[in-house]
């Protein structure tokens, strides 16, 4: 058992909810797009709702349920924890978590923690600042910190010319920001999509060195996510640094990061989850955008690539990974 599978052990082993106390037990709902023990924002919503009391066979039930990065399941998985009847049910990851939902009709308030869409511009909401209907959330804003992404890369790679750049249906409309930094940069991308797991990210990258590419532009995915370890590995065999979503690409080996940070978005999304399981409505909760980000570097990484971080980019980095 893994550190964060203890952590989860604890968290889903104990919660009476205050607000459920002296009635009925809630029942909570989970839809994610990966495993608790594979998500950072699926086990912290986990672990916050712990915190505030809520805990399995602690008079709460939890229904959790994952497509493991297959989009067609999200349909199926959704209209089994509508027929649960939960008090609330969290949609984690993409927008495919909040569509299942909304689809199967759910008349339970949902949570939705947006890792890779913005859920106005996807009609999830009409507002942010009164979301109407049962549904409200957190989202981050994976657009705009893929452009920012690249533009960081630009200074760790400066003489670099064309960058690679995997995409897939979860992180497809991350690229256009992309794109628009690189074109007003001089700077080329070698575009490769995927279409279904399991990925092909060894043919991908040998596609890519034959494109002569100087490093890899990641985005937000929960595919991705899930095989940043072998991806990581896969860069460090062909020698080419990789820009990744968040600080656990990093710890698997990525040279850096630039994302949200992954500890406190979940974290909100669980106090809003508590919220309305204490009376409050979802059509008057504001949506939040993330506002905290982190750069993380591996320097263990960079000296494996035998590369010097520029000293205007670690003066920025909030992280350092030795």
């Amino acid at each position: 058992m893994n550190r964060r599978q203890f952590l989860l052990a604890g968290a889903l082993g104990a919660v009476a909810p205050r607000a459920f106390a002296q009635a009925r037990r809630p029942t909570i709902g989970m839809l994610s797009a990966r495993s608790l023990s594979e998500s950072f924002y699926a086990s912290g919503v986990v672990q916050r709702l712990a915190e505030l009391g809520y805990r399995q066979g602690g008079g709460m039930v939890f229904e959790f349920r994952s497509a493991d990065g297959n989009v067609e399941r999200y349909p199926k998985l959704a209209r089994e924890l509508v027929d649960r009847q939960c008090d609330v049910i969290f949609a984690i990851g993409p927008v495919h978590t909040a569509r299942a939902l909304r689809d199967a009709r759910s008349k339970a308030p949902v949570v939705f923690l947006a890792v890779d869409y913005d859920p106005l511009e996807k009609g999830i909401v009409t507002s942010l600042a009164r979301p109407g209907g049962n549904i409200t959330g957190v989202y981050i804003p994976q657009a705009e910190l893929a452009a920012k992404r690249m533009q960081i890369m630009r200074e760790v790679v400066p003489a670099a010319r064309r960058f690679l750049v995997f995409v897939d249906v979860y992180s497809a409309d991350q690229i256009g920001a992309v794109r628009k930094v690189a074109e007003a940069g001089g700077v080329e991308l070698t575009v490769i999509e995927f279409a279904k797991p399991p990925y092909d990210y060894a043919g991908a990258l040998e596609a890519g060195r034959r494109a002569q590419v100087e490093g890899l532009i990641g985005l937000a995915s929960p595919v991705f996510a899930g095989n940043a370890a072998a991806l990581s590995a896969l860069l460090l065999k062909h020698r080419l640094p990789g820009a990744a979503s968040s600080v656990p690409h990093v710890e698997a080996g990525f040279l850096i990061s630039y994302g949200a940070d992954v500890t406190k978005v979940p974290r909100r999304a669980a106090e809003i989850g508590d919220r309305i399981l204490k009376g409050g409505k979802p059509a008057e909760i504001p949506v939040e955008q993330a506002d905290e980000f982190e750069l993380a570097v591996n320097a263990n990484t960079a000296r494996a690539l035998g590369m010097k971080i520029p000293e205007s980019v670690m003066a920025r980095a909030t992280r350092i990974v030795q």
